[in-house]
């Protein structure tokens, strides 16, 4: 679908640039230590330069946290943008909880949420809740206006939360359920309990790496393709097909070896097709750690023209017992 010119995300220039410029008026408004700017959120956190010649990985720490949880289930219908966004956040969450860093605004330390066999089979945070606020029926969406949701409305994990509404497997029907209507206000305040705080564009080589470096992952939009025969070490080559499609960020390889073999740093790239990708999955360059299933590692010079934002914190989930921090991070 995606291969003969469906449209899963905007690619209009006037359209990103108004969803843009919606982004960021609202994550300006949030006031201090929010910055919707990458290059400002970069140099008053200290991030500036800390990925440099780092493997950074996000999603074996969504795997340790929730193992099974990636791919989750394939997209049913045009909501890319959606499973882009939880894919983000989710990676951002449990970089938070591994790290035992303290939440952004409360100082309290995050635990991870209790999720159901099935519930995490399904992808542990619901794609639908987002995709619920994108204003219309249609298919297609904005990363932009996806990040602001998550940042207004917060987080849903997938669970039954009454006889009437449960997010515990997404389904056509389930992602159908809301979209021109909102969901009622008692949902939505249980949403808003679990915010992710804020979120940042990022854009050029260096902000991407530092900020994945640090845990925060990124969702993206963008007009790339790329093949389902990925080399031995996991990297899919750029075909010309072309997709309009929303793919996460979870990982960023900037090692000296990396670059000698490929001539570029290599971006994780985390898809929303289920197991698609053919083949054994293939181990992290360097690394006897194996990419899990429904991704593939590009190289930073066939992605660079895409619309990129990192995910903070996710709030709401008190800390129990943390588990130890992956070697390395």
């Amino acid at each position: 679908m995606y291969a003969e010119g469906y449209a899963g995300c905007e690619w209009r220039a006037d359209k990103i640039k108004a969803a843009r410029a919606e982004f960021d008026e609202h994550i300006e408004s949030q006031g201090d230590w929010s910055y919707a700017n990458g290059e400002d959120a970069a140099y008053a956190n200290g991030l500036v330069g800390s990925g440099v010649g780092k493997c950074s990985l996000i999603f074996p720490l969504i795997e340790q946290l929730y193992p099974g949880s990636l791919p989750g289930p394939a997209q049913v219908t045009g909501d890319c943008v959606s499973h882009s966004q939880k894919n983000a956040d989710l990676g951002s969450l449990c970089a938070e909880v591994l790290a035992g860093s303290p939440d952004e605004q409360s100082g309290l330390v995050e635990g991870a949420p209790d999720v159901s066999p099935e519930g995490i089979r399904n992808g542990v945070l619901a794609s639908e809740w987002p995709w619920y606020w994108r204003g219309y029926n249609g298919a297609g969406w904005q990363c932009h206006i996806a990040a602001k949701v998550s940042t207004q409305h917060g987080c849903m994990i997938r669970k039954r939360y009454s006889p009437e509404f449960d997010l515990t497997k997404y389904s056509s029907t389930s992602a159908a359920r809301y979209g021109r209507r909102p969901p009622p206000d008692e949902l939505d305040r249980i949403g808003r309990q679990h915010l992710v705080r804020t979120a940042t564009r990022v854009s050029g080589m260096e902000q991407i790496r530092d900020f994945l470096s640090n845990g925060y992952a990124i969702a993206s939009c963008g007009g790339e393709s790329f093949s389902r025969n990925p080399d031995a070490w996991g990297c899919a080559s750029r075909t010309r097909s072309g997709w309009s499609h929303a793919m996460a960020y979870l990982g960023f390889i900037d090692t000296p070896e990396v670059r000698r073999e490929y001539g570029d740093s290599l971006v994780h790239v985390q898809n929303s097709w289920g197991n698609y990708i053919q083949g054994e999955p293939r181990q992290v360059y360097g690394t006897t750690i194996k990419i899990n299933r429904g991704s593939f590692f590009a190289k930073w010079s066939d992605v660079k023209n895409r619309t990129t934002i990192a995910m903070s914190s996710v709030a709401g989930w008190p800390a129990k017992q943390l588990p130890d921090i992956l070697e390395g991070w």
